[in-house]
C-alpha cells in the first residue's frame, strides 16, 4: 500500500522568502503529476537553472536573490506543478507599468482571494527598472526577438537526421537523449521563459495604450486573428486532411467506421484517395508529431506515438461545411482587428504621444505573440526528439517484463538511468510502487492557490467528484475573455482528445483545461470554455487565432456545466450565461 500523504520521489520544500504559489497558467501545460524523469530534466532544477538566467539577462532581478541550493520559481506539491506569485509580484513591482495588483488580476481575475502583497525594500531598487527598460528598448528595436526563425530550422534538422532508435543501442539511445535535451533544447528553453517575461510587457504597453479609451473590451479584440501563429498550425493541416475525407465517399465511409483502426483500413483499402490521405498524414506526422496533451511531460500521447489522436480530430472536422474552414474565420478576425486599429488610430488621433504608444505597442504585441508561439514550438519539438530515445528503453524494458508499460521509463529519475540501463530488472520494484503511487496522485484535484503550507494531501477533491453545485438556467458563469464573439449552442463536457468522438458540430466545448493536443478540437466546437487558462494561455491564443469564441478561467466549469445545457458563450466579456 502506497503513502501518497508523504512527498512525492522527486518533490522539493516551497520557498519561505517567497511564499505564495498558484497552478495558474501552470495547469495548463502541467495538468498531471509531474514524472520524476520529466522533473529532473525538463522541470525541477535544469527547468529553474533556465528560467532564472532568463529573469536576470532580462534585468528583473539578480542571481543573489534566489536561494541556490532550492527551487523557487516553480514548486512541486505532491507532483503537482507550481507557478511562484510572489515572485511574479516583485516582477510587477520593478517592471514599468505594472504592479502586484495587475498581476494578481493577470492570473486571478477577480476569483481568488489571495494575501496581499507584502512590499520589500529591496523590491523596489530602481536599478532593476533601468536593466527592464534597456531590455525594453531591445525589444522595440526587434532584437529581443531575433533568432527564432533559425532555431525553428535547427530543431527540423534534429528531426531529420533522427537515427535508426529501434536499432540503436541502449548506450546510444542514452547519449541521443542527453545530447538534443543538454544541446539545443536548453537555450530554446530558456529563449521561451524570456519571452513569458517580453509577452507582458508588450500586453502591458497595449493597456497602458487603449487606458483612456476606456472600453475593457479592446484588447482581447485587438490581440487576435494574426495569421502565422505555430501552434495553429497543426489546425490548418489537419483541416486540408478533413477535406480529402469530405469529399471521398470511400475515406468517408472508412472514417464512419469508427477513427480506432481507421490508418489500418485505409491501407488495405489501397485505392489512390486513401494512398494520398496516408501519404499526407504521414507528412502532418513528420511536422507536427511532437504535440500533443501534457506534451512537456516525457512520456505524453503525441501525434507521433498516438496517431489515433489527430485522426479522430480529422474525423469530427469532416463533418463540418466548408464554409467552417479555420482560414476563413481567422481572415474574418484578422480584417475586424484592423478595422478596429483603424478605429483606435481615429479615437487616439487628438493626441499624438497617445497615438504613438499605441502604434508601437500593437506592432510590439502583434510580433511576441507569433514569437512566443514559435520558441515553445521549438523547444517542444527538440524536447521530443530526446524524449523518443527514452521510450524507446521504455518499450524494451516493458517487452523484456522489466517494466508493465513503456511508460513506466518516466518514473526513473535522470541521475538514475545510467544504473538503469546497467541493471533493469533491479528497478522493477521501485518502479512499480512509484506507478502505484503516481495513479493515486493523478486522481486528486489540486489546490489552485498555496500559501506557505499546502494543505493535507487527504483533504484534496477528487478531479471526476462533482464537490460544486451545478449550474442552473439563468446562472452567469464568469471568466476571462479569451476570444471575441458571441456563441449559443449545447454544451459537450469533454475530458480527454480521446473522447474527441463525442463532439457534434454546433456543440460548445467545456473542458477542465486544454494544451495544444486538444486545440484542433476547436475546429469543430462553435465555442470553447475552459476551468484552467489565463489569457495568454495557449487555449486563449490558438482560439484568438482559429476564431473560435473562448472563455477561459471559469472556475470549475466541467463540474458545473451538465452536458447538452444550453450556454451562451460571449468571449468578449468573458461570460458563459446558462439558458
Amino acid at each position: 500500500m502506497v503513502d501518497i500523504t508523504k512527498p512525492w520521489v522527486v518533490d522539493t520544500p516551497l520557498s519561505e522568502q517567497y511564499p505564495i504559489y498558484t497552478r495558474s497558467n501552470v495547469a495548463e501545460v502541467a495538468p498531471n503529476p509531474a514524472t520524476p524523469l520529466m522533473w529532473t530534466c525538463i522541470g525541477g532544477l535544469p527547468g529553474e537553472h533556465e528560467w532564472r538566467r532568463a529573469l536576470v539577462e532580462f534585468g528583473a532581478f539578480d542571481l543573489d536573490e534566489f536561494d541556490p541550493d532550492r527551487i523557487e520559481i516553480q514548486g512541486l506539491v505532491h507532483g503537482y506543478l507550481y507557478l511562484n506569485v510572489s515572485i511574479q509580484r516583485i516582477f510587477g513591482v520593478r517592471m514599468p507599468g505594472a504592479s502586484p495588483d495587475l498581476i494578481d488580476r493577470t492570473y486571478f481575475g477577480n476569483r481568488h482571494v489571495v494575501r496581499p502583497y507584502d512590499p520589500r525594500p529591496q523590491d523596489s531598487d530602481p536599478k532593476y527598472t533601468e536593466r527592464i527598460m534597456a531590455s525594453i528598448g531591445r525589444l522595440l528595436s526587434g532584437e529581443g526577438v531575433s533568432g527564432f526563425d533559425d532555431d525553428a530550422a535547427a530543431a527540423a534538422r534534429v528531426r531529420e537526421e533522427r537515427p535508426d532508435l529501434a536499432s540503436a543501442s541502449e548506450r546510444e539511445l542514452l547519449e541521443r537523449f542527453s545530447t538534443v535535451l543538454d544541446g539545443p533544447y536548453r537555450p530554446v528553453a530558456r529563449k521561451h521563459y524570456s519571452l513569458v517575461y517580453e509577452s507582458s510587457v508588450a500586453t502591458g504597453m497595449l493597456t497602458q495604450a487603449l487606458a483612456p479609451l476606456e472600453d475593457p473590451s479592446l484588447e482581447v479584440r485587438l490581440i487576435s486573428g494574426y495569421g502565422g501563429v505555430d501552434s495553429a498550425a497543426p489546425s490548418y493541416a489537419l483541416w486540408d486532411l478533413s477535406r480529402l475525407v469530405a469529399a471521398s465517399p470511400d475515406l468517408t465511409a472508412e472514417f464512419a467506421a469508427g477513427a480506432k483502426g481507421v490508418a489500418e483500413r485505409l491501407r488495405s483499402l489501397g485505392t489512390p484517395e486513401a494512398d494520398r490521405f496516408l501519404e499526407e498524414f504521414a507528412t502532418f506526422q513528420r511536422r507536427f508529431g511532437s504535440r500533443g496533451t501534457d506534451e512537456w511531460e516525457i512520456c505524453p500521447q503525441t501525434w507521433e506515438t498516438h496517431p489515433e489522436l489527430p485522426l479522430g480530430m480529422v474525423d469530427r472536422m469532416r463533418l463540418q461545411p466548408d464554409d467552417r474552414a479555420p482560414g476563413l474565420r481567422a481572415a474574418q478576425l484578422r480584417a475586424e482587428r484592423e478595422e478596429l486599429e483603424a478605429q483606435v488610430r481615429e479615437r487616439l488621433a487628438g493626441t499624438p504621444e497617445a497615438l504613438a504608444a499605441f502604434d508601437t505597442a500593437a506592432a510590439l504585441v502583434a510580433r511576441i505573440m507569433l514569437t512566443r508561439e514559435r520558441s515553445k514550438t521549438t523547444a517542444v519539438r527538440l524536447m521530443h526528439e530526446a524524449r523518443m530515445a527514452v521510450q524507446e528503453l521504455g518499450r524494451r524494458y516493458a517487452a523484456a517484463g522489466h517494466f508493465s508499460r513503456l511508460e513506466d521509463i518516466s518514473m526513473v529519475r535522470r541521475d538514475e538511468l545510467e544504473a538503469l540501463v546497467a541493471d533493469p530488472a533491479s528497478f522493477r520494484d521501485a518502479v512499480a510502487e512509484r506507478r502505484a503511487w503516481y495513479e493515486q496522485l493523478d486522481e486528486l484535484d489540486p489546490p489552485f492557490i498555496v500559501d506557505g503550507t499546502p494543505p493535507p494531501v487527504s483533504t484534496w477533491p477528487k478531479k471526476k467528484e462533482p464537490a460544486v453545485e451545478v449550474a442552473r438556467s439563468g446562472d452567469i458563469l464568469a471568466g476571462l475573455a479569451a476570444c471575441p464573439g458571441v456563441v449559443t449552442g449545447p454544451a459537450r463536457i469533454v475530458h480527454d482528445p480521446e473522447d474527441a468522438a463525442e463532439l457534434q458540430p454546433g456543440e460548445i466545448l467545456v473542458a477542465r483545461m486544454t494544451d495544444p493536443g486538444w486545440t484542433p478540437l476547436f475546429v469543430s466546437a462553435a465555442a470553447v470554455v475552459v476551468s484552467v487558462g489565463a489569457t495568454l494561455s495557449h487555449a486563449a491564443i490558438v482560439s484568438r487565432e482559429l476564431g473560435i469564441p473562448c472563455v477561459v478561467g471559469v472556475e470549475h466549469a466541467q463540474k458545473r456545466i451538465a452536458d447538452g445545457t444550453i450556454l451562451t458563450v460571449d468571449g468578449t466579456a468573458g461570460l458563459v450565461t446558462v439558458a
